[in-house]
């Protein structure tokens, strides 16, 4: 077994990449510093399901660290994230750069993403691409495998002028202004997005993703509030936490040893009933923590046609999380 290599784990619907490293020690410790990004530091007899269970039962700390270390890793002057495209052969591409402070140039190609580039903010766009152009072999081979994948799935959007997005349920059709602002807004039944750059789908897809989490972080603790009742009957305390973050392979997360949920910012393009369902859902988990019989038993006394809303959320699903890497299951 070599003593250092990188892996990847899967923590409350994000994709996070780390470094291992057997050592002479007693325990599991994580480290997330800007520099080295998540590193974790592991005696020679642990072995890697219980390093990764260890992982996803400290997922919440792990992921804090790991979103305040890439807040601050981009050197000020460049682009935190920039779309580009590079010719492969006889093909051109499209590839998303990121500047991090990173050691090495990395890079991934998966159906949902598509090609992505990281790299340390000192190193130049020649060395990127020929680092890419060395690589293309796998670049061409994983984008085909993902087209012919993709065929049964709806176009990702690209937020252009006249494409829609969901808000509660509804259609509302984007409308492009070009702006120093870079922000979003509703207006009726559109959505408005405010941008430098309106051809960059990178920095849209980001205005759209503040857009989101600042309608979850208004909307849905009122909603919680109101259905609360429900649960206080059962002895349920209200969270002490109530999280908002963008997750692909669920719409949320019930931590009850530390009374915190956490929900997908997707959530807010659901209609309302189907928002109540996942929170119902959520706070059920505060008394069954798994998805025993007991547990939609609860269920179906705090939300009796809970399976109506569920089967709809599920319709939509492809609609509002577009290529998602992973099946939504709650």
């Amino acid at each position: 077994m070599p003593n250092r290599f990188t892996r990847e784990i899967t923590l409350d619907g994000e994709n996070v990449t780390y470094i291992l490293e057997y050592k002479s020690i007693k325990n599991v410790n994580i480290h997330c510093t800007p520099a080295k990004g998540l590193y974790i530091s592991a005696p020679f007899h642990a072995d890697l399901q219980k390093i990764d269970t260890y992982l996803k039962d400290n997922s919440e700390r792990i992921l804090d660290a790991v979103h305040k270390a890439n807040s601050s890793s981009c050197r000020p002057g460049k682009p935190r994230c920039e779309q580009r495209r590079l010719t492969l052969g006889s093909r051109e591409i499209q590839y998303e750069l990121h500047y991090k402070n990173v050691k090495r140039i990395n890079l991934s190609v998966s159906g949902d993403k598509g090609v992505r580039v990281s790299a340390p903010p000192s190193v130049g766009i020649g060395e990127i691409e020929r680092f890419m152009m060395s690589n293309a072999d796998f670049i061409t081979r994983a984008l085909e495998k993902y087209e012919r994948l993709s065929e049964a799935l709806p176009t990702a959007k690209t937020y252009s002028d006249g494409e829609y997005i969901y808000f509660l349920g509804k259609r509302r059709t984007i409308r492009l202004t070009t702006s120093s602002r870079n922000t979003a807004e509703l207006r009726g039944d559109e959505l408005l997005i405010l941008a430098a750059d309106t051809e960059n789908t990178c920095l849209k897809s980001s205005i759209v993703d503040s857009f989101l989490k600042r309608q979850c972080e208004d909307i849905i603790p009122k909603m919680c509030l109101k259905l609360y009742p429900r649960f206080e009957e059962k002895g349920i305390a209200f969270p002490k936490e109530l999280r908002f973050r963008k997750m692909v392979s669920c719409w949320g997360n019930c931590r009850p040893s530390r009374s915190i949920l956490t929900f997908s910012t997707h959530l807010i393009q659901l209609p309302e009933k189907c928002i109540e369902q996942v929170i119902c859902h959520e706070f059920t988990h505060f008394l069954h923590a798994n998805h025993s019989k007991l547990f939609y038993a609860q269920l179906s006394e705090f939300m009796p046609d809970w399976k109506r809303y569920d089967a709809l959320t599920k319709q939509l699903q492809g609609e509002i999380i577009i290529r998602n890497s992973g099946k939504v299951t709650e």
